[in-house]
């Protein structure tokens, strides 16, 4: 069975999304990715919601990498 899903979306902003916590970027990128599954099944344009996507992405991948690179200065860069 499945639920009604709601398309209604908020865009967040660059501020928005950099003050999510891990946990909360995570979950709006599973919210996002989610959405964009129901609208292509039911033959929505997602455009919108694929932007909304790579943003949320890129900031997740910016903060991994700056993880990585912080971890390697403390284990003395290697």
């Amino acid at each position: 069975m499945s639920r009604k899903f709601g398309f209604d979306t908020v865009t967040l902003s660059r501020d928005q999304i950099e003050k999510l916590s891990g946990d909360e970027l995570l979950k709006e990128i599973f919210r996002i990715k989610r959405i964009i599954k129901e609208a292509s099944v039911q033959g929505r344009n997602t455009t919108q919601y694929e932007i909304e996507y790579c943003y949320l992405d890129h900031e997740r991948q910016n903060r991994y990498g700056r993880e990585q690179k912080s971890r390697k200065k403390s284990d003395g860069g290697y």
